[in-house]
């Protein structure tokens, strides 16, 4: 029979030991080849089989440990990634607020303006002025663009105008029509 061979039905037997036994004595005067062939098939003595059921146990836990120290640290990086993402996010809303708040402040502050020129201009003493400073002041809450809507003679008569202190291009003596 066939120490570790098959029996025919597709299972394996279990290592058989060898007919011959050997003591001890014997066992150290064989050559290391025949010992070797010899001591596969003799059982591990109790030390090696603790000490190797030992070593397997601290193998496992040093994995496990591993396994622990992996995980925590892979946790520790989806923290860290959902905490920059939830900085960047409330980064963006306070920039946004920011900008808002500035948006609003300019607005009031062109309404402010717009509305003391309205006001200057309801207060000047002559309907004159009234006119020279609505036709240099723009009155709207539109952005004034770089095209000037006036024609040239349009505006050196306005700056002529402006000019004159003494208002002799705009006044007019109406006593004498009657």
């Amino acid at each position: 029979m066939d120490p570790g061979g098959d029996e025919g039905d597709g299972n394996f037997t279990a290592l058989q030991h060898r007919s011959k036994k050997y003591r001890p004595s014997q066992l150290s005067k064989l050559n290391p080849v025949e010992r070797s062939k010899y001591m596969f098939y003799e059982k591990p003595p109790k030390d090696a089989v603790m000490a190797k059921d030992s070593a397997l146990k601290r193998v496992r836990m040093e994995i496990k440990e591993r396994n622990v120290k992996a995980e925590n640290f892979r946790r520790v990086q989806i923290e860290r990634q959902q905490l920059e993402k939830h900085n960047q996010l409330i980064g963006q809303l306070k920039a946004a607020e920011a900008r808002n708040r500035i948006r609003l402040l300019r607005i009031r502050y062109n309404n402010i303006r717009f509305s003391e020129l309205e006001q200057m201009v309801a207060y000047q003493p002559t309907s004159l002025r009234a006119v020279r400073l609505q036709a240099l002041v723009p009155q709207n809450n539109q952005v004034v663009l770089d095209k000037d809507e006036m024609h040239k003679n349009e505006r050196q008569r306005i700056e002529e105008i402006i000019d004159d202190e003494s208002m002799l291009s705009t006044h007019r003596d109406l006593t004498c029509i009657a």
